[in-house]
């Protein structure tokens, strides 16, 4: 009897174990699969809703810019402002709630202009009153939805560079293996607005003479760190005046090399548009 009722109480243990191990996951899981063209989308617009058991009446306006940063840091896309959000490619439709003494964030990627959905994605995170909040403390909430958004961030961040991988990587022909960017090569710049921005073909080719010089430096840090094969890639945001906002670099994941640190560092002088508009620049090379 007495073995029985320890055999029981193993069984019901293993139960909560696993039952606990189920709710705290460590990375997002996709209720939708991500779509596998991630890297054909540039910009975003975040929308947040709640429901409303945080302690911050406000929350929505503290979290937002902090993950707007936190997507621009991580590399995955580039947040544009509130004046400018229906011009963003994608939205990421964040649905935050609690329950069960832990935090679900949820994240749904829509194509802007069409309004396909490109992919589902869920994280928890545990209100734990010991979890380390930075050098201002921050409720419990807030320091869950974090965690929770980081999760996510990090699964989008290796779809995004998976799906550049695919689109920079066909097979090469059999006589290009081996031929090394550079040399004969012939490389150009060419800059286009995104989907939905426009530009006259004048200014794309003036922007394009102005970037050349920093396209052509990113080609020779990835040349000197092996990557080859990756093509690299601006993303130039400029301000009503016209002048350069930001630059964001996309280079496949080689984004923290040293070298291409500090070419973002330096951010082209003289590189101007007639008004507040977006550009993508790549820099190409053929050889001969």
């Amino acid at each position: 009897m007495r073995a029985a009722r320890t055999l029981a109480l193993a069984i019901v243990v293993a139960a909560l174990v696993l039952a606990s191990a189920c709710v705290r996951r460590d990375t997002a899981v996709e209720n939708q699969p991500l779509s596998d063209n991630l890297a054909a989308y540039w910009t975003c617009a975040v929308a947040f809703s709640t429901d409303g058991r945080g302690p911050d009446a406000n929350e929505a306006f503290t979290f937002v810019p902090w993950f707007e940063g936190r997507v621009r840091e991580r590399g995955v896309f580039e947040p544009l402002g509130r004046d400018e959000s229906a011009e963003a490619e994608v939205t990421l439709r964040l649905e935050a709630s609690t329950g069960n003494n832990r935090v679900t964030l949820r994240l749904l990627v829509i194509d802007t202009r069409t309004r396909e959905p490109l992919g589902d994605l869920e994280a928890l995170a545990s209100l734990d009153g010991n979890a380390d909040a930075g050098d201002f403390p921050e409720s419990k909430r807030t320091v869950a939805l974090r965690s929770a958004a980081d999760q996510i961030l990090e699964v989008l961040k290796e779809k995004r560079r998976a799906s550049a991988s695919k689109a920079r990587r066909p097979p090469p022909p059999p006589e290009a293996e081996q031929a090394p960017v550079g040399g004969s090569a012939v490389c150009t710049t060419q800059c286009h607005p995104p989907a939905a921005s426009v530009s006259s073909h004048d200014e794309q080719h003036r922007v394009a003479l102005g970037m050349n010089a920093t396209m052509k430096e990113l080609r020779e840090c990835l040349d000197r760190v092996g990557a080859q094969l990756v093509d690299p890639a601006v993303l130039l945001r400029f301000s009503p005046d016209g002048q350069l906002r930001h630059m964001r670099v996309d280079v496949g994941g080689y984004e923290h090399n040293e070298c291409i640190r500090a070419v973002r560092a330096r951010p082209p002088r003289g590189v101007w548009a007639a008004r507040a508009s977006l550009l993508r620049c790549e820099y190409r090379c053929t050889t001969s």
